[in-house]
């Protein structure tokens, strides 16, 4: 099934909702410039361990409210929230300042939004600590370094885990996936 596009915020933003209808949900922030198809197979992973998937793409002026605001519409009251690489900086964002919507969290590449970067950047000095179990996959050093320091922002179960197949889409999308039912299964 396509996605469907949401008009958020005066924006269109594409939502692709599938799987089990009873199933636990899994919010999935895509990458920037990924089409929501491009979590085709994560996705279909999940749907064989009974999950529902929302798959939000990415846009630039996508906000917190505004995801918050995807899910309230779809009736979603809480969910594991998965982002990768982009969508994990919002990801941070929203399970930091909305514990009551979310029971776990699953990043690709991307650090606590007050750890430092490979540069020593703070992409948010300001971003509060998350306290729900936390997954961070990884596929370089820098970012493994970056997700080792977030570490400390992290007040739940934390674990950093090497992407190896970050360069086979199918050997990725399988680990990625299998990640995700392991935070689905620690609620």
């Amino acid at each position: 099934m396509p996605p469907t596009t949401m008009t958020v915020d005066g924006f269109p933003i594409p939502v692709d909702v599938s799987g089990p209808e009873t199933g636990p949900v899994v919010v999935l922030l895509g990458a920037a410039q990924q089409a929501t198809a491009a979590y085709e197979g994560v996705c279909q992973r999940l749907h064989n361990a009974s999950l529902r998937t929302v798959v939000i793409g990415l846009d630039p002026r996508l906000r917190s409210d505004s995801v918050l605001g995807i899910l309230d519409w779809l009736e979603v009251p809480w969910a594991v929230l998965v982002g990768d690489r982009a969508g994990a900086d919002l990801a941070w964002d929203l399970a930091a300042r909305r514990l009551d919507r979310f029971t776990a969290l699953v990043v690709v590449d991307r650090g606590h939004p007050r750890a430092a970067d490979a540069d020593g950047q703070v992409r948010d000095a300001d971003c509060p600590p998350v306290e729900i179990n936390t997954t961070a996959l990884v596929s370089t050093a820098a970012t493994r370094a970056v997700a080792v320091a977030s570490q400390q922002f992290v007040f739940g179960d934390f674990r950093v885990v090497d992407l190896l197949g970050r360069r086979n889409a199918a050997e990725s999308t399988a680990q990625l996936a299998s990640e995700i039912v392991l935070r689905t299964s620690t609620w």
